[in-house]
């Protein structure tokens, strides 16, 4: 799966481009303005600062996609910070206890809550992009 961002600057993208290569664009008209011959078909080009437009606005959508997953980046180590700070700020003698065999309990939030960030990201970020 795509952002949505990333998934929209794409069909732009590639609609631009089949404007460009197809020449004229045809337009079927609605059945009320067409012939007795069956619908008509109306012919317009687009102008190249049309197709320069969509290009543009098709890597604005990608730039705001990337963005997206660098906040979403940022996000979960934001998430580690909090409960792994935790830690060194109340349990000094975690640190120096190595018979200690049960994690500390933000050990398990932070896991817990890594957890369900992932289940949610899996559903919205591509694979290749979730490392």
């Amino acid at each position: 799966m795509y952002l949505l961002q990333e998934w929209f600057s794409l069909r732009i993208h590639d609609f631009a481009t089949s404007l460009k290569s197809h020449g004229p664009v045809y337009i079927i008209s609605p059945p009320e303005r067409s012939t007795s011959q069956g619908q008509a078909l109306k012919e317009f080009s687009v102008s190249d600062n049309t197709i320069l437009t969509l290009r543009s606005l098709a890597q604005h959508f990608q730039d705001l996609s990337e963005l997206c997953l660098m906040v979403l980046h940022l996000e979960v180590r934001v998430h580690c910070f909090h409960y792994l700070l935790q830690i060194s700020q109340h349990h000094t003698e975690y640190h120096g206890v190595i018979d200690k065999m049960e994690p500390d309990e933000n050990v398990t939030k932070l896991n817990k809550d890594l957890g369900s960030i992932e289940e949610t990201m899996q559903q919205s970020v591509q694979p290749k992009k979730f490392k």
